[in-house]
């Protein structure tokens, strides 16, 4: 037996078999029922998330509101009994998960160590001290000393906050004039300033047993960025790579990072800097990849990296199949036009006439596409899979993907 759990979850299943966004991390795949006893904590939006026939459901109005979850979570634990788990796979609910381990004496990450993960202070200042590189970086605090951090770095810089996620809030910031105007519009206490690093950015996916060891690990570079889909609206996506010089690389390098930061048990999705002559850490989080990498992970290897991780959590055997790192795969996703809501009169799906496409949600003439921070695995511009190729083939698909792939709306009133 697993022992009691509580599982923290605002994710949706929805109901248009078109949309494969969170059916991975569904419970009837992560949780055995005959092993599992499971109590959901879920708000409104997660509710499509939880199975229908599950006996232990409580909805919270916001989770946001902690003091009132802390306080039914107390209520369930006496009426109920305690938990051996805490489990929460959204990265908005992993501190929230952490306190109420510590608040309940529960195992499994404190509030300090995930905040090593989620404040990008605390993760560079630690990757640092293992001798490992970062880009140089200051806390804001006063106008003087983010105008000197910058004269130090060289312009162009990074401005971003330093819990954040999904480049929300992320600003490229090319001179002192556009920086002061930056700092007279908005406080910038939250935030931290960075040097700009040149070269293509890496992600390296998968999850750590209970020694700090990889049970999976992959590695893909993106196509565009997150900044860049973010503010210029360019498509983003990946690739997974194949070539073994530059996994090795690239991977050593994150489990280098991933040790300096203590992680154990845990999912993971780090990014960095390919300059050409170093890697360079960026960021990282302790969770499952977002926007399509997991669909894309899961496809091509056969390996659910919630399962995964839940079985590493656990403690249950984890038997993967052998992955072909020799196959490739990726995803691409286009941006809706701005600003939105915005109606679609016309798209173009793009199945069987882009080679190694498998899986496409194009919206349909008639759809809102509604604006969602944040949220890349969602109904977008369009979104898309791949397989079946090398790493080579793959890259070209969705180049050709975004080259003949049309989206026409026009605005909601």
């Amino acid at each position: 037996m697993s022992g009691a759990i509580l599982f923290l979850t605002r994710w949706p299943i929805h109901e248009d078999e078109r949309r494969w966004e969170n059916r991975l991390a569904a419970p009837d795949l992560v949780f055995d029922p005959e092993t599992d006893r499971v109590t959901y904590l879920c708000d409104e939006g997660g509710r499509s998330g939880v199975p229908a026939d599950a006996e232990r459901v409580h909805v919270v109005t916001d989770f946001g509101d902690v003091d009132a979850v802390l306080e039914l979570v107390d209520t369930i634990v006496r009426e109920e009994g305690p938990f051996d788990h805490v489990i929460a796979f959204s990265e908005i609910l992993l501190g929230l998960a952490a306190t109420l381990r510590e608040r309940h004496g529960v195992p499994g990450s404190s509030p300090e160590e995930t905040s090593r993960f989620s404040d990008k202070t605390v993760m560079k200042e630690r990757v640092s001290r293992a001798g490992l590189r970062v880009p140089r970086w200051a806390s804001c605090r006063t106008e003087e000393q983010i105008l000197a951090a910058a004269e130090e770095f060289g312009y162009p810089v990074i401005v971003k906050p330093v819990r954040g996620a999904s480049s929300q809030g992320v600003r490229e910031i090319a001179s002192a004039q556009e920086l002061r105007a930056l700092c007279a519009e908005r406080s910038l206490r939250e935030y931290e300033i960075e040097e700009f690093v040149q070269g293509d950015i890496l992600h390296v996916d998968g999850v750590l047993d209970a020694e700090g060891k990889p049970s999976f690990i992959c590695t893909s570079r993106y196509v565009s960025s997150c900044l860049d889909f973010e503010v210029l609206g360019a498509p983003l996506g990946s690739v997974l790579q194949t070539d073994p010089e530059v996994r090795a690389r690239c991977e050593e390098f994150a489990l280098r990072c991933l040790s300096a930061l203590g992680l154990r048990s845990s999912a993971f999705h780090l990014e960095l800097f390919d300059t050409g002559t170093d890697l360079v850490f960026l960021e990282v989080g302790a969770r499952v990849p977002g926007a399509d990498v997991s669909y894309v992970i899961n496809d091509v290897h056969d390996v659910n990296l919630f399962r995964l991780w839940v079985d590493v959590l656990l403690g249950r055997p984890v038997d993967l199949p052998v992955p072909d790192m020799t196959l490739s795969g990726g995803w691409l996703i286009v941006q809706g036009p701005k600003p939105l809501p915005q109606k679609v009169t016309a798209a173009t799906p793009l199945l069987d006439q882009v080679p190694y496409l498998y899986r496409e949600l194009v919206p349909r003439p008639g759809e809102v596409l509604e604006s969602r921070p944040g949220a890349y695995a969602t109904l977008q511009g369009g979104r898309f899979l791949f397989r079946g190729g090398t790493q080579e083939e793959i890259e070209e698909a969705l180049r050709q993907a975004r080259a003949q792939y049309r989206l026409t709306t026009v605005p909601v009133a």
